[in-house]
């Protein structure tokens, strides 16, 4: 039996070929998940830094009220948006914590932090709803700060991929007085970031929580 060299190279031409091909193949398909991993990686930074940005914020509104209203440390602590509070021991002007409101967080025209609530209404409470994202979203203004919505806010651009920021609030009770804010000495705040990329097809997710004392008044 003869065998033809001609055929044999040939096969052995389209076997080399495969094994290239292949090769190249993968070397993309690794490109491009390395690539994927990269900027999913980075966008959970920033997600992550969006969400300290809100808890440092929030911070800085009770460090303000304690500065603006030293004389009353106890009744100032927790109002919100830096209302006059001096004497006044009732919850009219406190930080709510109503079930239905959720607050984004900006700075106004003199460049301190303030609390913007909405109690609107959506189909559903999660990243794919365009009304959450409408009132949610996190820019960066001109000086390249996180910012929220906010009338005051101007100079605001868009940051890819779209996150949004919501911070939910509790009162961590320490008189067993429910519903009088006023005289409890705890808040615990939660910053919940929601964004979307190419690394999966739903919604990821940053959560960081810390809790605020009214030290001062035990001064």
């Amino acid at each position: 039996m003869k065998y033809s060299l001609r055929a044999t190279s040939i096969i052995e031409s389209m076997i080399v070929l495969l094994i290239i091909v292949t090769g190249i193949t993968w070397v993309y398909v690794l490109l491009n998940s390395s690539q994927k991993l990269a900027a999913s990686t980075g966008n959970r930074i920033e997600a992550i830094q969006i969400a300290r940005d809100g808890l440092e914020s929030f911070t800085n509104i009770r460090d303000t009220n304690w500065l603006l209203y030293s004389a009353d440390y106890k009744n100032c602590w927790n109002v919100e948006n830096h209302a006059n509070c001096i004497g006044v021991s009732g919850t009219t002007n406190d930080i709510n914590v109503s079930s239905n409101e959720w607050y984004t967080i900006y700075k106004n025209a003199n460049n301190r932090f303030e609390l913007s609530k909405y109690s609107g209404a959506w189909s559903s409470r999660d990243y794919a709803d365009s009304t959450y994202k409408d009132n949610f979203s996190v820019f960066r203004d001109t000086n390249g700060f996180y910012t929220q919505t906010g009338t005051l806010n101007i100079n605001k651009f868009a940051i890819t991929p779209v996150y949004t920021r919501e911070l939910f609030i509790e009162y961590i009770d320490t008189d067993w007085v429910w519903g009088a804010n006023s005289d409890d000495e705890k808040l615990q705040i939660s910053s919940i970031v929601y964004w979307s990329d190419s690394s999966t097809s739903r919604p990821q997710k940053v959560e960081l929580s810390t809790i605020l004392t009214n030290w001062k008044a035990k001064k």
